[in-house]
Order: structure tokens, then sequence, then C-alpha cells
């Protein structure tokens, strides 16, 4: 909304973990080094560890980009998994087929891997997010894990990322194995005034905005004494103080406008009206004549919930009433486990009630246009300590409809949900051939053939592997040339099954 008014190229104070924004603070920066020395010498477990909103995601995401391409990686951002569900996870990250469905066949292809990486040169990383929520069976079997070795050094680097709390489980007694076999780790901390300063210059600085937007002393000092210092605090107050200026028509931010920030993020976490969690947006919109005030009181109040919708089969998400909702307020007011188990539900309904595969993927809006599949986001917010979870059944231009269970539809601009969105997704899709139980190679690779060449893409060649990798091009997936479980699914997106979709523009 502001971008324009300060010349900004985008919002300099997004709550996504954009590698390019990190601020690299003396405590970030012991931090990385910490973890560049681990890989380097290739020992044991690294440890980060930090307060809530500290930029411990930023930066595992920025030491990831930095890898080499010969590096393989495993980015666990979801940990509350079993042992099994954890080394599949790591495995569909690796890109690695497992031939049977016990925790040793798993194990075992892991270790295939790791020494055919080793023959070849290659490093492997392992790196777990929110380590925290880890149980101590599952912490165990990272450890197994970890055992995987030659006589020289170890074959997989690991890396627990977490908060404070990591450390008071690694202190148990029956994880002393694991403690012991740390061999680096730092703490990221809270930003001093000083770092605060900068961390706020640096990030409107790669925003574009050098020179263009600026605060007040005073407004800085507001700004560290509301935050405490926490970077994702920082972002939040930042944003709403830049929005206060651009509804005044100024280009400096003061310490009232910080405070009027402060209060409005205050009141987004206390459940008060909307009309005090919304104030400086609609205030911006009536400045611009852009909301009549009726309207705007209309789509902030609470409408009753539409009627369940049936759903007869699975061709498209449903065409059911539904009322506008702030993704904000939705996502502050749902409980993580319900949300998972009410979110999966909606979109499980959409299949008729058909048994579907469950597949975790890292992704963006655009490639979700691509696979134009519902799907369950994982959302976050920065006065939340957990994530929770939302359905999305329909996307549009610029508005989604989504869910927290079945037959409750809510219309919400595509850019705030975006806005909230971890990247993280679970896609649920049904396996039509049953390829996947089957585990036949020679009649995967028979369908494989077949559908890419339907979709134009072995033409006269007969190399398979190219073909797969210039389709998971195309799809936005790795392109290693092995048909996994996400390129098993985008296949089947792209093809004649009935299937629910995202889009009323897709095929069915």
């Amino acid at each position: 909304m502001y971008e324009s008014h300060y010349g900004f190229s985008e919002k300099p104070f997004n709550l996504t973990p954009d590698p390019k924004y990190l601020y690299l603070s003396e405590r970030h920066t012991e931090a990385l080094a910490h973890l560049e020395y681990g890989r380097r010498e290739r020992g044991g477990f690294i440890l980060i560890t930090g307060e809530v909103g500290t930029g411990k995601t930023t930066l595992a995401r920025c030491f990831l980009s930095r890898l080499d391409t010969t590096t393989a990686t495993a980015f666990v951002i979801y940990p509350a998994l079993t042992a099994e569900e954890l080394l599949r996870s790591t495995l569909e990250d690796l890109h690695v087929p497992v031939t049977g469905s016990s925790l040793k066949d798993h194990v075992d292809a892991l270790h295939r891997f790791l020494l055919q990486a080793r023959r070849e040169g290659r490093e492997v990383v392992l790196l777990i997010d929110e380590a925290q929520d880890l149980s101590a069976e599952v912490l165990e079997q990272v450890r197994l894990i970890s055992n995987l070795e030659t006589d020289t050094e170890k074959l997989i680097q690991i890396v627990l990322m977490g908060q404070s709390e990591l450390n008071e489980m690694l202190a148990r007694r029956e994880l002393r194995q694991l403690a012991q076999r740390i061999t680096a780790r730092a703490h990221l901390g809270s930003l001093s005034r000083r770092e605060a300063e900068d961390y706020i210059r640096h990030r409107m600085v790669v925003a574009g905005g050098e020179g263009k937007a600026s605060f007040t002393p005073e407004g800085l000092n507001a700004v560290h004494a509301a935050s405490g210092g926490v970077p994702r605090l920082i972002n939040v107050l930042c944003d709403r103080a830049l929005l206060a200026g651009y509804v005044q028509g100024v280009r400096v931010v003061t310490a009232a406008m910080v405070r009027q920030a402060t209060r409005e993020v205050r009141g987004a976490g206390t459940g008060r009206p909307q009309l005090a969690r919304l104030g400086l947006a609609a205030a911006a919109l009536l400045a611009l004549g852009a909301l009549p005030v009726g309207l705007w009181w209309q789509t902030s109040r609470a409408a009753p919930p539409p009627p369940a919708a049936s759903i007869s089969q699975p061709t498209a998400a449903p065409a059911v009433a539904s009322r506008r909702s702030d993704p904000e307020s939705l996502v502050l007011a749902l409980d993580r486990e319900a949300s998972l188990r009410g979110a999966s539900a909606a979109v499980q309904a959409l299949w008729s009630g058909e048994p579907l595969e469950r597949t975790w993927l890292r992704t963006n809006l655009d490639q979700v246009r691509l696979l134009n599949l519902p799907a369950v986001l994982e959302m976050f917010h920065p006065t939340r300590r957990d994530t929770c979870f939302l359905a999305l059944l329909r996307l549009e231009d610029s508005e989604a409809l989504v869910s927290a269970e079945p037959g409750a539809p809510l219309r919400v601009p595509v850019a705030d949900l975006d806005r909230l969105w971890t990247r993280q997704a679970i896609f649920l899709w049904r396996d039509f051939d049953s390829l996947a139980a089957a585990r036949d190679p020679a009649r995967t690779e028979a369908w494989t053939r077949e559908h890419l060449g339907r979709l134009g893409y072995l033409g006269q060649a007969p190399d398979l592997a190219g073909a797969v990798a210039r389709f998971q091009r195309d799809a936005q997936l790795l392109p290693d040339g092995v048909v996994g479980a996400r390129t098993l699914m985008s296949l089947y997106s792209r093809g004649t099954h009935p299937q629910p979709r995202l889009t009323t523009g897709g095929a069915s």
C-alpha cells in the first residue's frame, strides 16, 4: 500500500524469512560462523537457539542459500513428527526413493544415499527448525542418523535450531548422548539499540528506499523500547509506523507514529474488536476514498457462518456462500492442532472421502497455481509462539477462499494470506494408479513415459531422466530426473483424472 509513497520496490518489513534481508548482528555473525565451521569440520551436531522472533529461520535460509549446488540439503520446518515421518520428510527433501515401508527401509535408503554422496565428494546437510517441538524419541532417532559415518568422518551434518527450551530438553539425562555430540552452539538474542537502528536502516536499503524514508532518533528509541529488540516485533512495529506516515503524507516516522503502531499491535493480540486492529489500514483506505465507511464496517463484522456445502464429486472447490475475513485475526484465533485437523478435513472433503497421499512442500504462490490443487497452508503471526493451519480451497487473482474446518469458507485478500504464510504447504492428492503402493519401478517408468509423452516432454528423445528433469524444472521442482512423491503429484495435477482444482479455469 505505501511502497510507492516511500520509493520502496517492496515492503521492507515483511515477516517472511527472506535471506536477502538478513542483518548480521554480532550474535548472528557468530551463529553463522558456527554453522560454517561445523559444516567444514563434519563433526557432531550444530545447535542454534534463540527466543521467538530473533531470526533463526532467516539465518537458516541464509546458511542454506550459501551452500554450493553440490551440497544436498534437507530442511525440516515442521518437526512435530514421528521418527518415521521425520525420516520420510528428510528423504523426500533429498529426493531419495525408498523401496520398503519400515523404519529400517528408510534408514537403509538414507545410508546408501550418504555413501554414494561421499563417493561423489558431495556434502549432505540436514537442518531441523523449531527443534524444541521434537519428542525425545525423535531426537534419539536424529542421534542415530548421525551415527551414519565412515571410519574418519560423519556422512551427514545435522543442524538443530530452536527456541531456548531446546537447551533444557538436551539437558535431560535420556538425551545426554546427543548433547555430548554438539560440537558448535550459538544463541541468538535481542538487538541492542544501535543494532536495532542498523537493522531498520539495512532493511529499508534492501527494499530500495535509501534516503527516501527515515525514523527520528526518538522514533527509533520508541521502536526499540516497544519491541525489546526482537527483530520480528521490530518488523511489525515499523510496518505499522510506515503506514501511519503514509496516511499522514510524510516520509519521516516520529515517536508518536511508533506509539500509535504499538497500541494497534498490542490491540491485535488481546482479542479487541477489529476496529482497533485495523484502524490504520481503514484510515488509509478512507483517506484515499477507496472504502466507504459503511462497507468497511460490513466487511469487518463477523457475519453468521454459512451452511455447510454438500460436495458430490471432486472437480472443483465449492462455489459456496462465504464471508470476508481478516486473515490476521483469523490466524490469531486458531489452535495449532485443531486447525491442522480441521484444515486437512476441509481439503479431504473436496475429494469425497477418497484415500489420499500427504506431501509436504516448501513452495510459493506461483507453484501453487501451477499445481492447481487445494492445500493446507501453515500460517504464522509475530505475536504467536507457534503456527497454525488454513485450507486453501480456491485461489483467484486478488482473493482466496480458505477454511479452518469443513463447511466454513472465508474470503481473504491473497496478499494478506501470503504475508502470513510460512511457505510450507501440505498437499493432499490421490495416487490414482497406486504407483507408490506398488513400488514397481518398471510400471512407474512406463507410466511416466506415457504421461510425459502426453504432455509433450519426451518428443523423439528416449532419455526419460532428461524429460523428467525438464518437467520438474517447469513445475518449479528440483530437476534431479527422479520421480518421487512431489513429481508424481505434479504429473497427476496435469492429468485428466477428475480432481478438485484451485482455479475455476483449471482442468478437472
